[in-house]
């Protein structure tokens, strides 16, 4: 939730930037901090003012108390300051929104403790609540108001495990799963809102938490009630969004369900998680986006001149279907990132499955292996990409491709092949795809967009995409024997190449520097990162393949130039190292050695130089390359490299070890690797 903000005139307490208070506020809170209850009711009634202002103090007032003492914090929860906070959530006046969410934050940092001890009332409430139909008005306005409170401290404790380690161990002594799955077990009697809370709440829980499986290990049934939810048929976003949360909560689980089993033996869970999350996919931002700047601009004219005599109003037709778009683009995100973990893990029993029938093909290729082990290092730039596969995996993967070389396989008729490649690709393209609403313009400041809530949630959209995408192309390069999709697909794999560039050139815009640190610009990298890390692999599964327009290699290294992400610059090297092993493109790797050769020379960040060292090694590996002659001798490459050992042997040594371990290896690696590359160049022709 957003830090606290009020521009109300009137006298108030205010937190800066970094949470910390002034002298001043301090003060103020620590006299608050001995008004008894008598003086607090009194602030908790103006939560319901008609006065629009004095409900934005009122929170105010509220959220400075709940930071700085934990006997009036208890003392206001005990007089259901959440419920009365929960309420000023759907206020008319945004600055009253605002000052709620910030006091509801705040608890949700200091006030842990104190929220978790509501639970126990709280289940007597819902208990009471399931347990019979409210027979009069103020019997459901009474559930309406529990239901709200419910939401608030399951959402409270889903933020606190999400982003605590302390609070989690914390909620984990709680045993608080079977209270929030006595929910599930009634999710015919309990609003969506609520489900979705839980759901969000136990898919963080079940995520790579111990204590939480053995409480799953010992309920199955716990597991089979996500599992129905799989099959429900759904009618609104909400429904949709938790129907997606289950097969996140499914997968967090595949150990309980498969407790004993490898990697493969996840593909039942595959099977009945990824056509859910598959069908999630199918949703037209194009249309969405047209259809949320129209609604914004209905909500915004109507909200000139709110009547501050009514906190709470019935929300519009346009702010319903605002909140249905961010949810359904809520959804979407979660889909994505669910489809990106279980890309490669789903096609490793594809690996698996052919792997016996190659094996009797492949058994003499042990004896080739051992001879490249002797040979210089310079295959090892590729696997130290984002591969889910360790070496061993690839070097196994590596023989099956030999082997499949020979006899092509049909991989068509695998069921998670099938969605991979028929159904989540193309939906991945649409998705990645920006739409007018998903950037603000890039201008200094950055202008309001008519929907900035929808805008940011398009802009994550895309990312999400983007990055599924590249595990989609990154699995099949590396887990899928052969590079069957880039073989039997390759006409979608070089249209994909061709609309990545279309799309990095969309999302840039006037250039990624433009306002880059304007908010809202700052998604423009992001995506630009996700592109060109797609580009990557995408050359890497093309191979010799891609197709090449002239101005390609020149926007790749002005990509290189102009970002300030040394994630970005490490993706570009390790692209155009790729294209630069071409045979019969002489010129382009002339220019793309050059460059490697320059950005060396420029003093790059240690992993930058790794990179380019790396792609170097790979490129110049072999005499017989056509343009090794041409490019890396008459161009005095070796020389240039002999002078440069000083300079990546002093930054080695200033890689410290203890913080940066990976990339200390990686560059002590490089170096090693240069001593013995420039010794090996200068024998090779001898």
């Amino acid at each position: 939730m957003g830090k606290l903000k009020n521009n109300n005139k009137k006298k108030q307490n205010r937190h800066n930037a970094t949470g910390m208070q002034t002298a001043a506020e301090v003060e103020e809170a620590q006299a608050l901090q001995t008004v008894p209850v008598e003086k607090i009711m009194p602030l908790l009634d103006k939560l319901s003012s008609i006065d629009a202002n004095e409900r934005a103090w009122a929170a105010a007032g509220a959220s400075n108390l709940l930071m700085y003492d934990a006997a009036t914090r208890r003392l206001m929860l005990s007089k259901n300051l959440i419920g009365a906070l929960v309420e000023r959530l759907t206020d008319s006046v945004h600055e009253v929104v605002v000052e709620a969410l910030g006091a509801l934050r705040n608890l949700t940092v200091v006030g842990g403790e104190e929220v978790i001890t509501l639970i126990p009332s709280l289940g007597v409430m819902i208990d009471s609540i399931l347990s019979g139909p409210a027979s009069t008005s103020a019997d459901q306005e009474k559930r309406k108001t529990v239901w709200d409170w419910a939401d608030n401290v399951i959402s409270i404790i889903w933020a606190m495990s999400e982003h605590s380690e302390k609070a989690l161990k914390a909620i984990n002594k709680l045993n608080l799963i079977p209270f929030l799955m006595s929910f599930m077990s009634n999710i015919d009697k309990v609003p969506p809102k609520v489900i979705v809370s839980i759901g969000q709440c136990i898919y963080t829980l079940t995520d790579d938490n111990p204590d939480c499986r053995a409480i799953f290990v010992k309920n199955p049934d716990y597991i089979k009630s996500f599992q129905n939810i799989l099959t429900l048929t759904v009618n609104a976003e909400q429904e949709l969004l938790i129907k997606t949360l289950a097969c996140g909560i499914i997968i967090n689980m595949r150990t309980v369900i498969v407790p004993q089993g490898g990697e493969s033996d996840y593909s039942e869970i595959h099977n009945a998680v990824l056509p859910v999350l598959s069908d999630t996919l199918n949703y037209d931002l194009q249309k969405a986006s047209t259809e949320a700047a129209a609604a914004a601009q209905v909500v915004s004219a109507q909200q000139k001149e709110p009547d501050l005599s009514k906190p709470n109003q019935p929300a519009s037709t346009e702010e319903l279907a605002l909140s249905a778009i961010e949810t359904r683009l809520q959804t979407l995100q979660l889909s994505l990132e669910l489809i990106a973990s279980i890309c490669t893990e789903s096609v490793e029993g594809v690996e698996e499955e052919e792997e016996e029938e190659w094996k009797n093909e492949t058994a003499d290729d042990d004896d080739m292996e051992a001879d490249e082990d002797e040979q210089f290092e310079t295959d090892t730039n590729d696997d130290k990409k984002d591969s889910a596969l360790d070496e061993n995996a690839l070097r196994e993967m590596e023989q099956l491709t030999a082997a499949s070389n020979e006899t092509p396989m049909d991989l068509s008729g695998h069921p998670i092949i099938n969605i991979l490649t028929n159904i989540v690709f193309p939906a991945l393209i649409n998705l990645a795809t920006p739409t007018p609403l998903s950037f603000p313009e890039q201008e200094i400041p950055t202008p309001k967009t008519v929907a900035p809530q929808i805008t940011a949630q398009l802009a994550m959209t895309h990312l999400r995409a983007t990055e599924a995408l590249n595990n989609f192309l990154l699995t099949m390069a590396d887990a899928v024997p052969g590079k069957w999709w880039y073989k039997q697909k390759k006409v979608d794999a070089e249209q994909c190449w061709t609309w990545l560039f279309q799309q990095a050139s969309t999302v840039a815009g006037k250039g990624v520097q433009v306002g880059a640190e304007e908010k809202g610009q700052e998604m423009r990298g992001a995506i630009l990162d996700a592109i060109v890390g797609c580009l990557w692999t995408l050359a890497r599964g093309l191979d010799t393949n891609v197709p090449l327009s002239d101005f390609h290699i020149p926007a790749l290294m002005g990509a290189y130039s102009s970002t300030t992400s040394d994630s970005m610059r490490v993706k570009t090297i390790g692209c155009l190292g790729v294209i630069a092993k071409r045979q019969g493109a002489i010129e382009s790797n002339k220019v793309i050695g050059e460059f490697l050769i320059n950005v060396l020379k420029n003093n790059p960040t240690p992993d930058a130089c790794t990179e380019a060292l790396n792609a170097i090694y790979d490129v110049y590996a072999d005499a017989e390359f056509d343009y090794d002659m041409p490019v890396f001798v008459h161009g005095n490459f070796n020389q240039a490299l002999k002078g440069m050992i000083k300079m990546v042997r002093f930054m080695v040594r200033n890689i410290d070890r203890r913080k940066n371990k990976d990339l200390r290896n990686r560059a002590d690696e490089a170096l090693m690797n240069l001593v013995e590359f420039v010794k090996y160049k200068d024998n090779e022709r001898k």
